[in-house]
């Protein structure tokens, strides 16, 4: 009779930054008996709740604090905890100290999520930050002296970065490019919610394959202090203010700015202290070096993970899996991909409100390497920048021989796509 597999506590939320449990579940097949704990149960549909009781043993935990919710949970005998929701990962880690259970440490946890704790930690490390300020400081710093945003904006110079101290898919982040302006959004800010940092400068000469953006992410595994590199992911360029287009995996660099990259990633995960679990680390490439734009406790989402899967035969939200469950999971030397898989995303103009009309996407499909075309918003929606990277108007995801072959697949996408707006 084979062994029992080993049952993973997963603190699942529902939110879109998530999988489907479906989805979950065959990542777990053969490795852990999936047990969902529910933070919030309220805040998932009854559809979703009776798809997880078909998928495994559920423990509704709503709106207990971490030790209360060991107590119960404890009852189940998890061997390991995870947490894919960056909104739960503080309270998934607390959980999983209060059951000595592996898991990033709750101060770990919150340098992850609290991207002002972050970059103090990486600044007390010596890592290269940019200036960054807490917007409530400077809210109540101007209050009391009206020169005080002056200083910051001669220390830092203009654009200035507006974004939220948690937060997940470029929702909010604005570019501040006056005195004026940062005044007015100071004014606006929810207390305990915002940070200000200056921008990190773009390369003046290109560190990336042509046609994309200059900054990368470096996805990671941590493991028992081991810390072992999955691949490096590209990007094409940014829509205004800071909304994300699409992925290529893997990155066009060259080795010596890859190797680079894959230190500063290396080097910002052991500032925060990281042990155990995935991580996602978006680094900007400028004429001085790399430096983190912020690093993301868990692992790339979406088509990041379908990119990798393909391209290295590697599930890594598998391997997060196994880590929790208390595996060693290291690499020394993963496939090298074959082609470069690729997900480019039309983004509104960031003045648009309702989207009107999408015309030529029912051709897109014929374009030579697109392998799925994925729907997004459509005529008679409103739309905001606000809501960040999700706000895409379509998507493909597909594969190309090489860089360049890729950026004209984008190109054609671009150029067959007619977005009416107003």
């Amino acid at each position: 009779m084979p062994a029992a597999l080993p049952r993973l506590a997963f603190v699942y939320s529902g939110f879109n930054t998530e999988d489907p449990p479906l989805l979950l579940a065959e990542a777990a097949e053969g490795v852990a008996s999936l047990l969902w704990v529910l933070p919030d149960a309220r805040e998932l549909p009854r559809a979703v709740l009776r798809m997880l009781r078909g998928l495994g043993d559920v423990v509704d935990v709503s709106s207990l604090p971490a030790a209360e919710a060991a107590a119960v949970l404890g009852q189940h005998a998890p061997e390991g905890v995870i947490c894919f929701n960056d909104s739960y990962l503080v309270w998934a880690a607390e959980l999983a100290q209060a059951l000595g259970l592996r898991s990033f440490t709750p101060e770990t946890a919150h340098r992850l999520t609290d991207k002002l704790a972050q970059r103090q930690a990486l600044r007390d490390h010596g890592l290269p930050t940019p200036g960054f300020w807490d917007a409530d400081e400077l809210v109540d710093a101007s209050a009391l002296d009206t020169s005080a945003l002056d200083a910051v904006a001669r220390e830092a110079g203009f654009p200035l970065v507006l974004k939220p101290r948690q937060g997940h898919a470029s929702q909010d982040v604005e570019a501040i490019r006056s005195a004026d302006e940062l005044a007015t959004a100071l004014a606006n800010v929810t207390r305990g919610r915002m940070l200000v940092e200056s921008y990190i400068p773009d390369p003046t000469d290109a560190q990336t394959s042509a046609g994309t953006a200059p900054y990368v992410s470096v996805e990671l595994m941590a493991s028992a202090g081991t810390i072992s590199l999955l691949g490096v992911t590209g990007r094409p360029p940014l829509a205004p203010p800071f909304r994300e287009t699409g992925y290529l995996f893997p990155a066009g660099l060259s080795s010596d700015v890859r190797e680079k990259a894959i230190a500063a990633a290396i080097d910002a995960a052991r500032a925060l202290g990281v042990e155990d679990g995935p991580l996602h680390v978006e680094v900007k490439l400028t004429d001085d070096g790399p430096v983190i734009i912020e690093v993301n406790g868990v692992a790339g989402g979406g088509a990041i993970r379908d990119l990798m899967q393909r391209a290295l035969g590697v599930d890594v939200v598998q391997l997060a899996m196994r880590v929790a469950i208390g595996e060693q999971v290291t690499f020394d030397d993963l496939p090298r991909p074959v082609d470069v898989g690729f997900l480019f995303e039309i983004q509104p103009d960031a003045d648009a409100r309702t989207i009107v009309a999408v015309d030529g996407l029912d051709t897109v499909a014929d374009i030579p390497g697109v392998e799925r075309v994925i729907p997004g918003l459509r005529a008679g929606e409103e739309f905001s920048w606000r809501t960040g990277t999700p706000g895409f108007i379509a998507a493909i995801l597909g594969a190309a021989p090489d860089h360049a072959s890729a950026s004209r697949i984008r190109q054609e996408f671009y150029d067959r796509v007619v977005v009416t707006a107003r």
